[in-house]
C-alpha cells in the first residue's frame, strides 16, 4: 500500500494485458470518423437543456497593487495599528482597463435570485492618475463614480428601505472576511485606509456585491490623545493641507461610490474646516455619508442641496450588548415605516456582524427592503 501512495502519477505497476476484439476496436474507429465529420459540418450533439442554464463570465486578470510609500503607522488606539504598505498606483489598479473581476465567476441568469458581482478593477475613465495613487473623478461624460460603482437597488418606488453601513472592513483579516462572507450583499461595507491588503479584500467584497465606501479619519474632541491614525483632517491644518491628506486617503483604494468620517467630532463641527474637504468629495463624483455619530456635525449645512450627501439616523453598536444592537435595529426599523427609509452605521464586530446579520435574513419577512447606501442618494 504505502508503494502505492509514493508512486508518481500515472506510473502504475505491471498489469495483465486485456484482450480486446478486433472487431470492437473497428467499430470506435468508425464512430469516431462519424463523429469528427458531424463536428467539421457544425452538428451539435448536446440535448436541448430543460431548465436554467449556467453562464460562465471569466474576466481578465487583475496584477496585486505594489507598495509605493513607507509612511511611519502611528498608534491607533480605537483603529488598530497596520503597516501603511500595498499603496495602489495608477498602473496596478487601471491594468485591465474596467474589467468585471479577476476570477472565474458562474452564475445562473434565469434565477431571480442570481448573486449580484460587482467589478473589482475601476473604470479608466473614471481615475485620474497622481503621485498619491490613483484618485476618482468626474468622467468627460459626466458619469460619476458614484453611479459607476454604485450596486444595482432591488427595491420598488412604495417599499420601505434601510440602509446599513458597516465600517473598520480592512483592518483585521480575519474580521473582515467574516463580514464579506456573512453580511448580505446589499450591506454596504466601509474600509479603513491603513489595511495591509486592500486590494484584494475590496475586490473580494465587490465580488460578493457589496457597494463601497472610504472611511476617512477626522480629528475629535480629545485629539492627540485619540489619535484616529496617519494624516488625520485637523482643524489647526491648512485647507491645502487637508486636501492633500484627503487625496491620500482617496488614493488609497477603487471602485468606492462614497466617503464617510471615521470620528471626526471636533472637525464636523467646523464649518471652515470641513468645507474644502466636502467640495472635493463632491467635485469628484462621490457621496460624502456623516456617520450620525455627533450631533455637532455641520456636514449637512455645507452640502446643502449642491452635492451627494446622507447622514446616518443612528449608531447600531455604541453599546456592544446584543440586546441594545437589536434595539437600535428596531428604533431603525421605526424610523424607517414613519420616513420610508432610514440610515445606520455600525463597525465590523463580531456581535455587531451576528446580528445585523439575523436582521438582514428577516427584514423581508417584516416587509422591509435592504439597499445600499448610494439608492437613497437624492438625486442632484
Amino acid at each position: 500500500m504505502k508503494e502505492e501512495l509514493n508512486r508518481p502519477l500515472g506510473v502504475g505497476a505491471a498489469r495483465k494485458r486485456l484482450k480486446i476484439d478486433p472487431r470492437l476496436v473497428g467499430g470506435i474507429a468508425a464512430v469516431v470518423v462519424v463523429l469528427a465529420g458531424a463536428a467539421a459540418a457544425g452538428w451539435h450533439f448536446l440535448p436541448a437543456a430543460k431548465g436554467p442554464t449556467a453562464v460562465a463570465v471569466i474576466a481578465s486578470p487583475t496584477t496585486r497593487p505594489a507598495a509605493t510609500d513607507n509612511i511611519a503607522t502611528a498608534s491607533l488606539p480605537h483603529v488598530g495599528s497596520a503597516a501603511l504598505t500595498d499603496i495602489p498606483t495608477a498602473s496596478d489598479s487601471l491594468s485591465g482597463g474596467s474589467a468585471a473581476g479577476d476570477k472565474v465567476t458562474i452564475t445562473d441568469p434565469t434565477a431571480p435570485d442570481a448573486p449580484v458581482q460587482l467589478a473589482s478593477l475601476p473604470d479608466k475613465n473614471l481615475v485620474e492618475a497622481t503621485d498619491k495613487g490613483p484618485l476618482p473623478k468626474v468622467g468627460g461624460d459626466g458619469r460619476r463614480p458614484l453611479d459607476a460603482y454604485a450596486r444595482p437597488s432591488e427595491a420598488n418606488g412604495n417599499d420601505i428601505r434601510i440602509a446599513i453601513v458597516i465600517g473598520g472592513l480592512g483592518l483585521d483579516a480575519a474580521g473582515t472576511k467574516q463580514a464579506i462572507a456573512t453580511l448580505p450583499g446589499a450591506v454596504t461595507l466601509a474600509f479603513a485606509p491603513y489595511g495591509n491588503d486592500l486590494a484584494s479584500e475590496t475586490a473580494a467584497a465587490r465580488a460578493s456585491g457589496h457597494e463601497l465606501l472610504l472611511q476617512v479619519p477626522e480629528e475629535p474632541f480629545n485629539y492627540p490623545k485619540t489619535d484616529p491614525g496617519p494624516n488625520t483632517l485637523t482643524t489647526d491644518a491648512t485647507a491645502a493641507i487637508n486636501q492633500s491628506r484627503l487625496r491620500w486617503f482617496l488614493g488609497r483604494m477603487t471602485n468606492y461610490v462614497g466617503v464617510t468620517n471615521y470620528m471626526g467630532a471636533r472637525f464636523a463641527a467646523d464649518q471652515t474646516a470641513l468645507a474644502p474637504v466636502m467640495q472635493e468629495i463632491g467635485d469628484r463624483g462621490l457621496l460624502y455619508l456623516d456617520d450620525g455619530s455627533s450631533s455637532r456635525s455641520a456636514a449637512a449645512t455645507i452640502a446643502g442641496t449642491s452635492m451627494p450627501f446622507l447622514q446616518a439616523d443612528l449608531v447600531l453598536d455604541a453599546d456592544l450588548s446584543p440586546e441594545a444592537i437589536d434595539a437600535s435595529l428596531k428604533q431603525l426599523q421605526d424610523i424607517a415605516r414613519q420616513r420610508g427609509y432610514a440610515i445606520a452605521t455600525a463597525t465590523a464586530f463580531p456581535i455587531t456582524i451576528d446580528r445585523v446579520a439575523a436582521f438582514a435574513g428577516a427584514a423581508a419577512d417584516k416587509g422591509i427592503t435592504l439597499v445600499p447606501v448610494s439608492a437613497l442618494v437624492p438625486h442632484t
